[in-house]
């Protein structure tokens, strides 16, 4: 079995920015509605042809092109479901306890977990968005240079933020003995050790009469450790390398996460991404009730049936999920030799 590797490093994709006509001009096209109340300047396109269109085709390139540059890690480990007409509360229904539902976290706030003991726990889609900020320097001086960077800039902020509502359960989740393995430390080669090490994890979900992990398995780590995680799973044999496993069999995908950080103004965002000492064994079995990741609307500009004609320098894309985890049903937290 060949072992997938994510990472955003292998997965990120660049596409070339659309360029502008030679001698465009917005100030050609675009003319500010006066008497609008508030810090942001709105404009409007004038004359009969078709720029408008074109403006709004290329932006929502641009956009998706920032999605390519910040790829969706967590695909291998949650069901995904997709449907317009989700409700706004999500009941589930757990066949194990210690459910986790992400919550939205304001400035300040902190990860709340649901009742280890409660026997149903529900996800409540949340609208988020994102602001594309434009300001009158554009028009005025014609900087079409800092357009696209914008833009892009707003879809792989998207991308992260799905990233971060996914993992962020997974991370930050207080494991018990149960759910925990240190690091195998007799081998004779570090190879080995990291081989005894995912042995050791997948050996104690087998045995856990609580909450038995069979798999297969994902396990997800800090790009760190990517080389030593390959090597140690790679097939080739290698000199010095007694031990032959079939823990390589039940690894299904490695996904190297290291979170993200970006800056808003004098704000800046920090997603958390795995510990370098540390990874996590993700049972697969049950990735269908153990974790959920629901999109009702996914990003797009907010408004998105607006007249074209109309240009603001602020537009926001937003967009509804929700996701749940449950880490103590499903995961084995490994400490790394």
């Amino acid at each position: 079995m060949t072992i997938k590797i994510w990472s955003k490093d292998l997965l990120a994709k660049e596409r070339p920015k659309i360029a502008f006509p030679k001698g465009l001009r917005l100030s050609d096209h675009m003319r500010e509605v006066r008497g609008v109340t508030g810090p942001g300047k709105i404009y409007e396109f004038i004359g009969s042809d078709s720029f408008s269109d074109e403006w709004n085709q290329r932006q929502q390139f641009e956009v998706d092109a920032g999605r390519d540059l910040e790829p969706i890690l967590y695909t291998p480990i949650y069901d995904v479901t997709s449907d317009p007409n989700l409700p706004e509360l999500i009941n589930i229904y757990k066949i194990g306890p210690g459910g986790v539902t992400i919550e939205e976290i304001y400035e300040g706030g902190e990860v709340k977990f649901a009742s280890v003991g409660s026997s149903e726990e529900s996800v409540r889609i949340r609208h988020y968005g994102v602001g594309l900020e434009f300001s009158k320097d554009v028009v005025v001086y014609n900087r079409l240079w800092d357009v696209a960077i914008v833009e892009r800039q707003a879809g792989i902020a998207w991308q992260a933020l799905q990233n971060n509502i996914a993992f962020a359960p997974i991370l930050a989740y207080s494991y018990g003995s149960g759910n925990q393995t240190g690091a195998v430390s007799t081998g004779a080669t570090d190879q080995e050790d990291i081989l005894l090490t995912i042995e050791a994890a997948i050996t104690a979900s087998k045995t856990d009469t609580s909450n038995p992990r069979r798999g297969p398995y994902a396990l997800l780590i800090s790009s760190a450790q990517a080389f030593r995680v390959e090597k140690a799973l790679s097939r080739v044999p290698q000199e010095g390398m007694q031990l032959q496993s079939s823990a390589i069999n039940q690894i299904q995908d490695v996904i190297a996460y290291d979170g993200w950080t970006g800056t808003r103004g004098n704000k800046t965002v920090t997603y958390s991404g795995v510990t370098s000492g540390k990874a996590y064994l993700i049972d697969k079995a049950n990735r269908m009730m153990d974790f959920k990741f629901y999109v009702k609307q996914d990003f797009r500009l907010d408004g998105e049936d607006m007249d074209a004609s109309r240009f603001m320098t602020q537009r926001v894309y937003d967009a509804y999920v929700g996701a749940y985890a449950n880490p103590l049903r499903a995961v084995e937290e490994i400490t790394w030799p």
